[in-house]
């Protein structure tokens, strides 16, 4: 099999490889579509091209769609043939890869494998949702409207908040669902915002691009709910990579600030992902879960993806689609990588 790799010296190249044999608990895909995350993988191409040649490449991806080729004995929810959605570290951009079963989900009929493929980014997105524990009407803003905001919008919608996104370029704004309060992060914007606010005040924010945040926080913080004392209230999850400069305690309130980083419970356990569910009781939304409820809102018409993939490139031409991101990230939003199956 051919696979992709983040190589010290030069970035992204194509390189032959192993795939390894098949584990009793595993699954070996041939994929037909890979997500690339412009975040995650990006920045490891850019420190990758700044490095000194000579150390060894890692391989990079972890969210595919493909069809099943064979599974281990003790694989039961899938079997050869069947197409499927997979994350995690053995969903890396490749020919062929083998995924513990745990993270490998039956794809619908009616739903087409590139927008199953960003499975992942949906989970990332989930988890920040399922943190914030939006109720019914309350409002909530979005800061940056790329794949990560995308995806949070449309759930937070899902979930009944009204929502109001923040992002300065036309190319995502236009991509956003209706019924969303789009504002851009200038003065009119914060006016415009401050005014949707009212009368309740903004409950929860969601963080969802990367860089300095510390503006974007100071700036929400007076528009956020605000209790009998004068203090402000709310809930801000950063499912994005941003980093932040602030004072606590009195000087933020009651504001909770909350980290997002798994797609979700059993992400990175390897006795959950070989197939150990945890006891539903206790942990209701496993990472299995946030990847069986998106392909279900995908089945039903509830959520679409398809107009947030804007380029796809053959596998043989990775090295172009890295390029491009690098070089046109206000021009692409989401970009899947293609394979011929065998």
């Amino acid at each position: 099999m051919d696979k992709l790799v983040i190589e010290p010296g030069h970035g992204i190249r194509v390189v032959a490889g192993e795939v390894g044999p098949v584990g009793p608990t595993e699954v070996r895909i041939a994929p037909s579509h890979s997500y690339i995350s412009a975040g995650t993988e990006l920045t490891g191409v850019r420190n990758a091209q700044r490095a000194a040649p000579g150390a060894t490449g890692h391989q990079t991806g972890y969210s595919q769609a493909g069809t099943v080729l064979e599974v281990g004995p003790a694989v039961t929810r899938v079997g050869v043939g069947d197409r499927v959605a997979a994350i995690g570290q053995g969903a890396f951009h490749a020919t062929e890869t083998v995924v513990a079963q745990n993270l490998v989900v039956p794809i619908p009929e009616t739903v087409d494998s590139a927008s199953a493929s960003v499975a992942a980014m949906f989970c990332f997105a989930i988890e920040a949702v399922h943190k914030s524990s939006v109720r019914l009407g309350q409002k909530v803003v979005v800061f940056g409207a790329g794949m990560m905001g995308q995806m949070a919008t449309r759930l937070y919608q899902l979930s009944g908040a009204e929502v109001a996104v923040v992002d300065g370029l036309d190319y995502r704004r236009d991509r956003l669902p209706d019924g969303v309060y789009v504002v851009g992060p200038d003065e009119q914007g914060w006016q415009g915002l401050a005014g949707w606010a009212k009368p309740y005040g903004v409950e929860h924010a969601c963080i969802a691009f990367g860089g300095d945040a510390t503006e974007s926080v100071q700036r929400l913080k007076p528009l956020m709910s605000v209790g009998p004392d004068g203090v402000p209230a709310g809930r801000i999850v950063f499912p994005g990579g941003a980093e932040i400069h602030l004072m606590m305690a009195s000087a933020m309130g009651n504001i909770e600030l909350l980290s997002s980083a798994k797609a979700g419970p059993g992400y990175r356990d390897a006795q959950y992902e070989s197939g150990i569910d945890y006891p539903t009781a206790y942990v209701p939304y496993p990472v299995r879960r946030n990847v069986e409820t998106m392909l279900g809102f995908l089945e039903s018409g509830a959520l679409s993806v398809d107009e947030l993939i804007t380029h796809r490139y053959p596998f043989a031409d990775a090295e172009t689609a890295y390029r491009d991101l690098d070089e046109r990230p206000s021009e692409i939003l989401a970009a899947v990588l293609t394979y011929e199956q065998p």
